[in-house]
C-alpha cells in the first residue's frame, strides 16, 4: 500500500472503530508498517487539518473528532466522475 492510500485509510480506521480509539500498535499491524511510520503519518494528517487526536491512557489511542468530520461518501467511482447535470 502506498503512503497516499495508507493516509486515507488511517482516517477511515478510527472512524470505523468509533467510539473506541485505535492504538498505534494496532494500526501498524493492520497496515504492516512500523509504529513510527503510523505516528509520522498521523502527525502529517494532523498538520494538514484532519481532526485526528490522541487519547492518553491504557485504553487510549487515536480517534477522529466526530464533531468536525463528515460521514464517508457512499457513491461509486463511476458516480464520482459522472458529468450528468440532472437532465
Amino acid at each position: 500500500m502506498n503512503r497516499t492510500d495508507r493516509l486515507y485509510a488511517l482516517v477511515e480506521e478510527p472512524r470505523a472503530a468509533a467510539p473506541r480509539p485505535c492504538s498505534a500498535r494496532t494500526l501498524a499491524a493492520r497496515f504492516e508498517v512500523s509504529v513510527r511510520t503510523i505516528e509520522r503519518d498521523l502527525a502529517a494528517l494532523q498538520q494538514s487539518g484532519v481532526p485526528v487526536y490522541a487519547e492518553p491512557g491504557r485504553r487510549g489511542g487515536y480517534a477522529l473528532d466526530r464533531q468536525r468530520t463528515l460521514p464517508p461518501l457512499t457513491i461509486t467511482p463511476a458516480e464520482a466522475v459522472s458529468r450528468r447535470c440532472g437532465r
